[in-house]
């Protein structure tokens, strides 16, 4: 009967055509750290993301955005955190053909380790010229040296910053555009959604962190690859989701130890 042929069924299907015409789905990169639940909720998700659609306008717009950044400054880069927004913008700055140094600055005793699970997969696939610059967190956090010394090596920097994401961000959107004095956001009129659909839809790895869910406490949306045990972006129970899923690392920067370079 065609009542049978359920919305799921369509989806499923088109999702199963998807990795067939894609070869192996990146999508959430899996860890133990995930539990049932979250995997189960992580489900849905992605079929949520297999149909949503992303502006192809936006995908256009941002690209010219990134081909006249770099253009025009000779010194420049692309900044990466190895989250879902960086993601996108390495993706549409791959499709520019330009060539330039694609940063990600780290902490030494807390960045997450989960960045380097989706760094691996990245750097596997597509063939960047890739720098890690470290930093010690307790030097830097309160003066901001470390972008003063990331500009002075690498020049302006294109981010993956979206006006959404904060009332501060939105107010730079609003008064600078894409561009300010030292750096571009291409991704700035993107919305969360189109961001993970366009992942999903382009098969491309995405951080565990986003699976991390508590079993339905928390937003996918709202959880973060920041370093760990750091002093902003406490509003949404940053604190209790670190402990819940990154205790061993918390415990590790209490005792001081520091990140070796793999």
């Amino acid at each position: 009967m065609l009542n049978d042929y359920s919305h799921k069924d369509r989806i499923s299907e088109r999702y199963e055509q998807v990795k067939v015409f894609q070869g192996v789905n990146f999508m959430l990169i899996k860890t133990d750290r995930h539990t049932k639940e979250d995997l189960k909720l992580w489900e849905d998700y992605q079929e949520l993301d297999m149909i949503k659609k992303y502006s192809k306008k936006k995908v256009e717009q941002s690209i010219n955005v990134i081909i006249k950044f770099l253009s025009k400054n000779k010194k420049s880069c692309i900044m990466t955190s190895w989250g879902k927004d960086s993601i996108v913008l390495l993706d549409l700055f791959l499709k520019t053909q330009i060539k330039k140094p694609v940063v990600y600055m780290r902490f030494t005793d807390r960045s997450n380790p989960d960045c380097d699970k989706v760094r691996d997969a990245f750097l596997k696939k597509y063939d960047i010229d890739y720098h890690e610059e470290l930093f010690e967190y307790s030097k830097v956090r309160k003066n901001g040296f470390h972008w003063k010394s990331l500009f002075e090596k690498y020049g302006k920097r294109c981010s993956g910053i979206r006006k959404d994401e904060s009332g501060v961000r939105a107010l730079q959107w609003y008064i600078n555009g894409f561009e300010s004095s030292n750096s571009c956001r291409p991704l700035s009129l993107w919305e969360n959604q189109e961001i993970f659909a366009y992942i999903e839809q382009n098969n491309l790895p995405l951080s565990p962190v986003y699976g991390y869910l508590g079993g339905g406490r928390y937003k996918r949306e709202m959880l973060r690859t920041h370093s760990l045990a750091g002093s902003s972006g406490d509003g949404f129970g940053r604190t209790e989701w670190e402990r819940e899923y990154y205790q061993d690392i918390l415990n590790r920067i209490e005792k001081g130890i520091v990140y070796e370079k793999k």
